[in-house]
């Protein structure tokens, strides 16, 4: 590589087969190399190219509109905007945008800048985060942000996944499937899924027993089941003004 050029896998982007094969022809390029010398080089048509390039930020010059964009056009731009709604409205590439914004001195744009404050924000509750589906993390931080993006951030950090199963791995399952659906407001089919997935077994009541009622321990687990919900409830609460604080 010429002057100690090092082209660099963007940031959150995920690993695939394509992706690396791709990555590593571009990783041989030289820096500087317009999108037509590129296609010659690598055998590969312009589209393809184009698409790449711009997905891994190879530094190449733009030759349709570089020349005819006046100092006078760059200073009417709306910097708020992402590099990709500026390049699309000027006709020109996503990296020339990059180049010009960098040069200037100008910040990121809004999104980009919302995007380095959940980041930062995720940085900083880590450990409280594990598990939580995305939405729940969106609505904690208190800004709009697509999920897609979040989900790509969480990952970066190592924020464990949210796993559907596990609020439910410490319920009483010996309790009938209709009971546990009217105790944590869901479907007794929903629950019934649950139950299988996590290979728990029959309850151990019959809820269709005309007995079951007069079952002490039945009445107790009944009662247990209902405490640790409405415990479940007011820390998730808590945990959740917690962070709205936070952000």
């Amino acid at each position: 590589m010429d002057g100690g050029y090092r082209l660099q896998w963007p940031s959150g982007l995920k690993h695939t087969a394509t992706r690396d094969r791709w990555f590593e022809k571009f990783s041989q390029l030289k820096p500087g190399l317009n999108l037509q010398e590129i296609a010659t080089e690598l055998n590969e048509a312009y589209a393809s190219v184009y698409r790449w390039a711009d997905l891994f930020q190879y530094p190449f010059p733009d030759l349709r509109r570089e020349g005819r964009i006046s100092n006078e056009d760059w200073d009417k731009v709306d910097w708020c905007l992402r590099d990709a709604q500026i390049a699309r409205a000027l006709n020109i590439s996503r990296e020339r945008v990059r180049q010009v914004r960098a040069s200037r001195g100008i910040g990121p744009s809004a999104h980009r800048a919302l995007v380095q404050r959940f980041s930062k924000w995720v940085a900083s509750n880590r450990e409280r985060l594990h598990g939580l589906p995305v939405y729940e993390v969106l609505k904690m931080f208190g800004c709009d942000l697509s999920q897609q993006v979040a989900r790509r951030l969480l990952r970066a950090h190592n924020i464990k996944p949210h796993d559907p199963a596990s609020r439910w791995r410490g319920i009483d399952w010996h309790l009938p499937n209709r009971d546990l659906a009217s105790i944590w407001s869901t479907s007794a089919k929903y629950i019934a899924n649950i139950r299988a997935r996590l290979q728990v077994g029959p309850a151990e009541w019959d809820a269709k027993s005309t007995k079951i009622e007069q079952s002490l321990d039945y009445q107790q687990a009944l009662a247990q089941e209902m405490i640790k919900s409405r415990s479940g409830r007011k820390n998730q609460s808590r945990g959740a003004k917690g962070l709205l604080v936070e952000a």
